[in-house]
């Protein structure tokens, strides 16, 4: 199923339209291959028959049927009302040439990318024999540590289609997704957590059912792993789709990646449940909206860039010029509620595939395939780097930021300092392949 990428509120699904909107937030985006930036609007029921977006094409549209707020603008455009969330939704046109009704599909706050047998550097996170005592550890037993759990720079070759968020989940679309779980007071005893529960219930008493959310509100630094698998379960069932997650019972205690498709994850949302941890299957049917693994998170990221170790270019960078790809701050916070507080999404320029703060702001929950090395044993990492972990200088007076790079990670855990992006595949998951390793000498 191949989709209209688009922003929020108002837009103009013509070409020439396009020039009565000045501002960002009137633009229609059309979907995009990576490697060609072709134009077209794609039909749902046929992928592979496109048709171009200009004026001749549409005023062969006689007809336009949408549930949203719409209205025809001229013979050759309409203007609709998008959701306020993000998300997807669709229109109906119908052709004079057969007489039949197409299905468009719009998706809103979404980057639509099609790849074609594309060259991509993943890879980073390199086994070093001298640390390998510090792998086994009291708390965490024997963990699996050695060259096996490494990952390699490598270059594959990946064909799919994919629909990823532009920017990191904000606080308002979190809010709102999740309202009716969000209670009216905190059952926990931790300190830590009981203040990030009690900033969300904070939030749900300042805004208002099924409001409006701006494109660019702060983005979410609270969340657990285990709440950002059920919010993308509920937005693929607001969407009409197959949720991607199954939740059962589990008797294990620990964070851990189990074959066939299955993680143990601690069970921390808003409910204090019984049992500390939960079973996590996946649903190979769905075409719902999921997590991005952790080799998919490296390949949005950069963007195209098969070149660099980070966005900002090699050792040579400043900070100065990090801040120009990634939203930093200088300074720890001074209070345990600041530690939650994040900037608004969209605020620097996108990568080459048009996302959003990869970097900065806060760090992203990401599924693992299999244990990598230095994350222990648990199911997920964290991507990106937050608002608070990239000062100029730490305490001992050495630059933090110079060792952020595409393949940097912060151990998963069960905490809720965390924020996520969602993706789906359309039509089949993609394929990859390795074509070459990378010569690091």
């Amino acid at each position: 199923m191949n989709r209209i990428a688009i922003t929020k509120t108002i837009l103009l699904l013509f070409v020439s339209c396009l020039a009565l909107a000045n501002a960002r937030q009137y633009t229609i985006e059309s979907l995009k291959n990576p490697s060609t930036n072709q134009q077209n609007i794609a039909l749902l029921s046929q992928v592979q028959k496109t048709i171009d977006v200009n004026r001749k094409s549409l005023k062969k549209i006689p007809v336009w049927e949408t549930s949203l707020n719409a209205a025809i603008y001229n013979d050759s455009c309409i203007v609709f009302q998008a959701p306020t969330l993000i998300g997807v939704d669709s229109l109906k046109a119908y052709f004079r040439k057969d007489g039949k009704s197409h299905k468009i599909n719009l998706a809103i706050g979404l980057k639509y990318l099609d790849f074609k047998n594309e060259e991509v550097l993943l890879g980073f996170n390199l086994y070093e024999k001298e640390i390998e005592a510090y792998c086994n550890t009291e708390e965490n037993g024997t963990i699996p540590c050695g060259s096996k759990n490494d990952d390699p720079e490598r270059f594959v070759s990946v064909t799919g289609m994919y629909l990823v968020d532009k920017y990191p989940v904000t606080n308002c679309e979190f809010t709102q997704q999740m309202w009716d779980s969000i209670p009216a007071k905190s059952f926990f005893y931790n300190e830590s957590i009981k203040k990030a529960q009690d900033d969300w219930i904070s939030r749900k008493k300042r805004s208002i059912r099924n409001e409006n959310c701006i494109a660019h509100d702060t983005a979410a630094n609270s969340v657990s792993l285990y709440q950002a698998l059920k919010y993308a379960n509920a937005r693929s069932i607001r969407d009409g789709l197959k949720p991607y997650y199954i939740f059962s019972a589990t008797k294990k205690q620990r964070e851990s990646i189990e074959s066939n498709n299955k993680y143990v994850v601690k069970y921390m949302d808003f409910t204090d449940h019984k049992d500390d941890f939960i079973m996590v299957s996946i649903n190979k049917n769905s075409d719902g909206y999921r997590l991005p693994y952790y080799d998919e998170w490296m390949m949005f990221a950069r963007g195209g860039d098969k070149k660099n170790r980070a966005p900002w270019g090699d050792s040579t960078a400043t900070f100065e010029d990090v801040l120009k790809y990634a939203k930093f701050s200088t300074k720890f916070p001074n209070t345990e509620e600041a530690v939650y507080y994040t900037e608004h999404v969209g605020q620097l320029k996108p990568n080459g595939y048009g996302l959003y703060d990869m970097f900065g702001l806060v760090e992203e929950h990401v599924l693992l395939k299999k244990i990598l090395y230095g994350n222990f044993t648990y199911p997920s990492c964290r991507k990106g780097v937050g608002y608070y972990w990239a000062l100029e200088d730490n305490m001992f007076g050495i630059p933090r930021w110079n060792k952020i790079n595409y393949g940097y990670f912060y151990p998963g855990h069960s905490g809720v300092r965390a924020g996520f992006r969602l993706v789906r595949n359309i039509g089949n998951n993609a394929k990859w392949s390795e074509i070459k390793t990378v010569d690091n000498e």
